[in-house]
């Protein structure tokens, strides 16, 4: 027998009678019910010896953001918002540059020159309030960057960027950035991007300069070849049920080959590569004993020898003992190999 306060509380009431119905089993009371029944959750250990990447917060999401063909507004025409374009002109955006021509700083007058709209759209006036960054201009820009020497204006230029959702950046203030500009090194398609957070700008640039003077010979050259080398592939193999073996199959031929020899990849070598792809595919790759040739052996050479392997790494030593007396002419006391064996 339930006791009288049992179902006291509005959550917990009696199950509602079956209208209508003298056949339907009489639902149990929870006094009742004579099993209990209990339910165990078992959470499995992670392995002991499984390691992963260290966190270290507090830094920024260093991303390759695209901008080509994107509308973005820059405020400002002086030698910071010179350092701007080339960044800007480097992604192919669409800017819309906001400053009076008399104060434009020569490098800022000559892209204008040679970068017409709508590469660069000039607007010779300083930045006004009653014109600009409006909320129905909420969705006309991708971001706004300002480098002017008006601290009231770059904060209101900020503050109406953040209500319209719109990404900024104000030189030189960190606080009223959303994303910084770092130091890059540029060879061809490569970009590297040194940023200290806002902490020390000098510092980002002579960082920068010690990895350039440590990066290999021909490594533009070859990312460019290797890039050609991928578009055809997709062209030939297109579809996403051998995207695995497509990654796979790029893989080794940039193990396989150097930089020097990826720089040097003509039409010939291209195609002679797309014909081992097709033997890779129809194989099975390497499980059906496929190998990706080297450049010797599309040259004709033949494979390569245990003397002309030695001889590379000779090449190697030299080029790393060039390298470190390069390094040292330019100021850099970096130990060999910043980077260790790259490549």
């Amino acid at each position: 027998m339930a006791s009288p306060d049992l179902f006291t509380s509005p959550d917990l009431q009696p199950p509602p009678a079956i209208p209508n119905s003298t056949s339907a089993p009489a639902l149990p009371h929870p006094s009742s019910t004579s099993t209990t029944t209990t339910t165990t959750t078992t959470t499995t250990p992670l392995p002991t010896t499984t390691t992963y990447p260290e966190i270290t917060p507090h830094g920024s999401l260093l991303i390759a953001y695209q901008v080509r063909n994107k509308p973005i507004l820059l405020i400002g025409g002086g030698a910071v918002a010179a350092t701007r374009l080339v960044h800007l002109l480097s992604a192919d955006a669409h800017i819309t540059l906001l400053c009076p021509s008399h104060t434009l700083h020569p490098e800022v007058l000559h892209r204008i020159a040679t970068h017409p709209p709508p590469q660069i759209t000039h607007i010779d006036r300083l930045y006004d309030p009653t014109l600009d960054l409006l909320p129905a201009d909420a969705h006309k820009y991708t971001m706004v960057l300002a480098a002017i020497d008006d601290p009231a204006a770059s904060t209101e230029i900020y503050t109406r960027c953040h209500a319209q959702r719109i990404p900024c950046n104000i030189a030189d203030v960190p606080p009223e950035c959303d994303f910084y500009f770092g130091s890059v090194h540029r060879d061809g398609p490569l970009q590297v991007m040194v940023s200290t957070n806002g902490n020390g700008p000098k510092l980002a640039n002579l960082i920068r300069l010690k990895i350039a003077a440590s990066l290999p010979r021909d490594i533009g050259a070859a990312i460019g070849k290797v890039g050609v080398l991928r578009g055809r592939l997709r062209g030939v193999a297109p579809g996403k049920e051998v995207g695995a073996m497509r990654m796979a199959w790029m893989t080794r031929v940039c193990e396989r080959w150097s930089l020097a020899e990826l720089a040097a990849m003509d039409e010939g070598l291209v195609q002679g590569l797309l014909g081992n792809w097709e033997v890779w595919r129809r194989e099975g790759g390497e499980e059906g004993g496929v190998v990706v040739p080297g450049y010797r052996e599309l040259m004709g050479l033949g494979s390569e020898s245990e003397d002309e392997e030695d001889e590379d790494e000779e090449e190697e030593e030299e080029d790393s003992v060039r390298d470190e007396k390069r390094s040292q002419a330019s100021g850099s006391t970096t130990h060999r190999g910043w980077f260790g064996s790259w490549f």
